[in-house]
């Protein structure tokens, strides 16, 4: 998916807090404008006409407002009519003027590990692999080789994403190219260009040049209303393939992408949709009801309960006196052991 790796980074920064009266009734103007123009290729067009003539009726007021934070305020809330949780704009720098550091966003992909925030075996060898965020860049597709391959020698897995709020483009498919040897469907997109014209992208699981290396292992999916974009895509895609079992709650229910960024001007940007997705084996998508999981628990019960479940499904290749007992005392106590394993 051609999501930009800027907008994961996004959703995974704090907003930035800027000072008052940082917006000259120029910029505002620009920003203003640039997001009408920008909602010409909206993936849903008639709603995109709409919430243009909603900006417009309302550019008189927004062009005055003289600080960052008032003007994302104001018009997050008319955007909020659209009832897509991906249409918003955003404050990115500190100061409007301020110059962005060259490969910033390279140099913060590898400060934040690619979205990896953990990779372990669990007590009676299971996998956990805990992800903020899919990245985009061909190094986090190395970062999931590299975490699968620590992995791959667990009897079952388990995938947290109660926290991950998208991204996309190369982690997400490798990761599914690794749990099967058959290609787990993905979604096709359908982009709306700026010309008029329109293009389908149909996304394909990226099996690696080794092979996969998790293909008929139990797999488990922790899923919150936190989960986002591009992850409830990858829980969608596992759902679908009957690949896995998720564990949690609803997912929050954002299905549009985008393929280009919409620059406001002043340090601000539109994450504007160009994008509809649909999915070959449903022919639907998750937009504004979310991935229903299969076993419904709230969010701090997911882990417990997928690793119960996990404990139960695994079928150990090697039974030693030491690993039979850690196993027995997991299956006793799943929660217990989960606390006394580093606090998880």
């Amino acid at each position: 998916m051609r999501t930009l790796a800027a907008a994961a980074l996004l959703l995974l920064a704090a907003p930035v807090s800027a000072a008052p009266d940082d917006l000259t009734p120029a910029a505002a103007t620009r920003a203003v404008d640039a997001l009408i123009t920008g909602l010409d290729t909206y993936s849903y067009p008639d709603v995109g006409t709409r919430i243009q003539a909603l900006l417009r009726k309302e550019r008189g007021r927004l062009i005055a407002i003289r600080d960052r934070e008032a003007l994302v305020t104001r018009v997050n809330a008319l955007l909020a009519e659209s009832h897509d949780l991906h249409l918003k704009i955003r404050i990115n720098t500190i100061t409007p003027d301020r110059t962005p550091v060259p490969n910033e966003a390279a140099l913060l992909e590898k400060h934040i590990a690619h979205g990896l925030m953990g990779v372990r075996r669990l007590p009676g060898n299971i996998g956990y692999l805990k992800l903020r965020y899919f990245a985009q860049d061909a190094d986090g597709a190395v970062m999931i080789d590299r975490a699968m391959e620590m992995l791959r020698d667990t009897n079952a897995l388990i995938i947290d994403l109660r926290e991950n709020t998208g991204g996309g483009g190369t982690t997400d498919s490798r990761l599914l190219g690794h749990l099967s040897a058959t290609p787990i469907p993905m979604a096709k997109i359908t982009w709306r260009n700026r010309d008029g014209t329109t293009e389908v992208e149909q996304r394909h699981a990226d099996i690696p040049a080794g092979g996969s290396l998790y293909l008929d292992k139990p797999v488990f999916v922790l899923t919150a209303n936190r989960t986002f974009s591009a992850a409830e895509g990858f829980a969608y895609d596992l759902q679908a393939a009957h690949r896995a079992v998720l564990v949690g709650e609803p997912t929050r229910g954002g299905a549009n992408p985008q393929n280009r960024p919409v620059e406001l001007g002043a340090g601000m940007s539109a994450f504007v949709p160009n994008g509809r997705v649909e999915h070959p084996t449903t022919h639907d998508n998750w937009e504004g009801k979310g991935v229903q999981p299969d076993i419904r628990t709230e969010p701090r019960a997911a882990l417990v309960e997928a690793y119960r479940r996990a404990l139960a499904a695994a079928k150990p290749l090697v039974a030693t006196p030491k690993s039979e007992q850690e196993r027995a005392d997991a299956i006793a106590d799943p929660e217990g052991t989960l606390k006394t394993d580093a606090g998880l």
